[in-house]
């Protein structure tokens, strides 16, 4: 008999490595858009995109900014940095990094085997993802991730993201479960562990590097083999 009726799982950085993947798409920009010359080196530029890129998306999900200002902002305020005042070419930037960083796909350690075993037991399993539709969807197709989810919930589909219940409550009625009937596996103690708390969903907090923090999952795990004993 299986523990669930259906599990739900994140997707960035429980199974698709975001750093590995974004920083090999901005060194593609780098060097297509001749930053060399506007940056000292692409540590530099690097580091600057991931600190704005950040701080973005946390406002993103806190509803400080939306969804357009996430996108083309962070390309702004990074050639701003290097004090570059050219909208059209933050604007290219946006839309060639959108296009292009899904199709990297390094996941993170034990992805696939974890998955092929969860789906050979029969689990049904969904994504419930805060991004954007076109990314999410090229991401979970060039990974090769596809074949094992029945559906992608996305804070674009859901007009809310995690940690907000509405996103979690949204992702059970599409899977017609109830928040004793499922559970959510992720690595963000807080967008995952403490959104999925708020609506009684239990939880698998996907913790590597062993962090501190005040939440209570159901369980924690260091790497994603170790679902094989939970499940």
């Amino acid at each position: 008999m299986l523990h669930y009726k259906h599990i739900f799982f994140d997707l960035d950085d429980t199974f698709w490595d975001v750093r590995a993947n974004q920083e090999a798409a901005q060194r593609e920009l780098f060097a297509t858009f001749g930053m060399a010359d506007r940056f000292p080196d692409f540590d530099a530029y690097y580091g600057t995109f991931r600190e704005i890129n950040q701080r973005l998306w946390i406002e993103y999900r806190d509803g400080i900014v939306d969804r357009e200002t996430l996108r083309n902002q962070r390309f702004v305020r990074l050639l701003a940095s290097a004090g570059i005042d050219d909208p059209r070419l933050a604007m290219e930037m946006s839309n060639e990094y959108l296009r292009i960083s899904p199709t990297f796909n390094t996941l993170m350690p034990h992805s696939i085997e974890t998955l092929e075993y969860l789906h050979g037991k029969g689990y049904p399993m969904s994504l419930i993802t805060n991004g954007f539709n076109e990314v999410q969807f090229r991401k979970v197709e060039c990974s090769g991730l596809g074949r094992f989810f029945q559906r992608i919930t996305t804070s674009e589909f859901a007009g809310i993201g995690k940690p907000n219940p509405g996103i979690f409550e949204y992702a059970m009625r599409k899977a017609e479960v109830g928040p004793g009937e499922c559970i959510m596996v992720g690595d963000d103690v807080y967008t995952d562990i403490y959104g999925s708390s708020t609506v009684g969903m239990p939880s698998v907090f996907v913790n590597p590097t062993g962090a501190e923090h005040d939440q209570r999952p159901l369980h924690e795990v260091r790497s994603l083999r170790e679902l094989k004993e939970i499940f």
